[in-house]
């Protein structure tokens, strides 16, 4: 008996939740945190599960091989399309590309994405009232169910591999540190990328004629709603740099950094704005690189 408990505890059998980490648009702060608490996560236990999402993998390396390696043998994963997150679709794909079994959910009233539209998915309400929250968990724990039932018996759900009766999935080869080494040097390039993007942003900023008077008040609160909304997610930002976060949720809040300043280069700033906007910058920078050389080491 001992003997075979301890069979058991060697079983794999994670459930990765692929789903938005970082604060999005759209939704109230710590919105996806709470579908995955109150949701997704009672669900997976539920169906014996062990429920786990990339911001609780232990990271070892700047590239994070980890996560995908997790991502790609958790025997079960289950897919938030809700808001057509493009990290999510990327990890979807990957986990389409081996034929994993993947439970797809989505937030009820949102677009479909037409490409995937005819695999099967489970809704839930976005309100997160009590009663909602129990039904919901119930709708995903029997997809859970079916789901590996399905796969018990070799039979594809959501799988784009059978759907289109490819003759194998894609399969992993051992990583040498040759290829850590060349996934590095990817991951620094589109860094680098991100960044010159930033800077190119700041320099249409400083091309840009600056005509905001003093009593135009709705100019000034519109440029000053999106400068706060810029210094709020690099504070984030500098949250998840100082705790060392991992690199997909950094990289998430960069974008969305890049994004308000691209909204911020299409408003009229004061001068004091655009100096403030440039210090900004430069600390993100500074500790966007101090971030990297860490990983590095």
């Amino acid at each position: 008996m001992i003997k075979q408990n301890k069979k058991e505890e060697t079983i794999n059998n994670d459930c990765f939740i692929i789903m938005p980490i970082a604060d999005t648009d759209g939704y109230e702060k710590g919105h996806f945190k709470k579908v995955y608490e109150d949701i997704l996560k009672p669900a997976c236990c539920k169906a014996n599960f062990n429920p786990v999402r990339a911001d609780e993998v232990k990271q070892t390396n700047l590239i994070h091989l980890d996560i995908l390696q997790k991502l790609i043998d958790s025997p079960m994963a289950i897919c938030d399309l809700s808001n057509r997150n493009p990290n999510v679709l990327f990890e979807l794909g990957l986990r389409q590309a081996f034929d994993k079994p993947t439970v797809l959910v989505q937030e009820f009233g949102t677009p479909k994405i037409f490409d995937i539209s005819p695999l099967r998915y489970t809704e839930y309400r976005k309100e997160l009232k009590y009663r909602e929250v129990l039904e919901d968990q119930d709708f995903i724990y029997d997809a859970l169910k079916a789901t590996k039932e399905a796969t018990d018996k070799g039979e594809g759900v959501n799988s784009i591999v059978s759907l289109l009766s490819l003759s194998s999935p894609a399969s992993l080869k051992e990583v040498t540190d040759n290829d850590a080494a060349k996934m590095l040097q990817i991951v620094m390039s589109e860094m680098n990328d991100l960044r010159m993007d930033f800077r190119r942003t700041l320099r249409k900023m400083d091309e840009k004629e600056i005509v905001i008077s003093g009593d135009d008040n709705i100019r000034r609160s519109t440029s000053d709603l999106e400068y706060l909304r810029f210094r709020n997610r690099f504070q984030k930002f500098k949250e998840h740099i100082v705790n060392n976060a991992p690199i997909e949720t950094v990289k998430e809040l960069y974008d969305l950094l890049q994004n308000s300043a691209v909204r911020l280069s299409d408003v009229e700033l004061s001068h004091n704005r655009q100096r403030q906007m440039k210090e900004i910058y430069f600390e993100i920078d500074s500790l966007f690189s101090n971030y990297l050389a860490n990983g590095k080491q």
